[in-house]
């Protein structure tokens, strides 16, 4: 994974965060792709509309409150990585995502690269944050935070996970509507 992060955690490590974009409004989505958004579709072999959702890099959600949640996925971990992007903005020894010129941001409001359904989640308000976890796991996967999900439900309804190759049983993260995760038995915990 590209140097972009600092002390990313599990969701469960990061509770006290995570507690705090409850109840707020999100006002935009970036991913920051490894790829220009017009080079993804061909580089995934996914449709162009599917840039936003799969392609390589991470994910940051804009919250009303100001708050920036980073995320991604950590296969050291075999787990979904979250931090506050925000605070990292705030000081100038890091290099932020917006910042980094390796990364080409792609926008969940992109016409092109970007599912109707990811332009709904913006303006929705978080009422619940789920961590998902395969139910049946070998011993590497039990010594390992192995926290292969972050489902966000929405006041309105909308539901998308952050994923740690839930799509497709690879490492790659990726962000899907509920009905995208591959059909294997998960086990829940919720945050809030």
């Amino acid at each position: 994974m590209k140097d972009v992060i600092n002390n990313p955690t599990p969701p469960s490590a990061s509770f006290d965060l995570l507690n705090t974009l409850m109840g707020v409004k999100i006002i935009d989505m970036v991913r920051y792709s490894w790829w220009p958004a017009d080079e993804v579709a061909a580089e995934c072999n996914i449709r162009e509309e599917q840039a936003f959702a799969l392609t390589a890099g991470p994910l940051g959600i804009v919250f009303e409150n100001g708050r920036i949640l980073g995320l991604a996925s950590d296969p050291a971990m075999n787990s979904v990585v979250v931090w506050d992007e925000g605070a990292r903005r705030s000081t100038s020894s890091n290099v932020t995502l917006d910042q980094d010129d390796e990364l080409f941001p792609i926008s969940a409001q992109d016409e092109v690269h970007s599912a109707p359904f990811w332009k709904q989640v913006i303006g929705g308000t978080l009422a619940q944050l789920t961590i998902l976890k395969r139910n049946i796991m070998s011993a590497k996967e039990r010594e390992l935070p192995s926290e292969l999900g972050l489902r966000f439900q929405l006041q309105n309804g909308l539901i998308f996970v952050a994923s740690h190759g839930l799509h497709n049983g690879s490492d790659d993260f990726s962000v899907l509507e509920e009905s995208q995760l591959a059909p294997i038995e998960l086990k829940e915990l919720a945050i809030n």
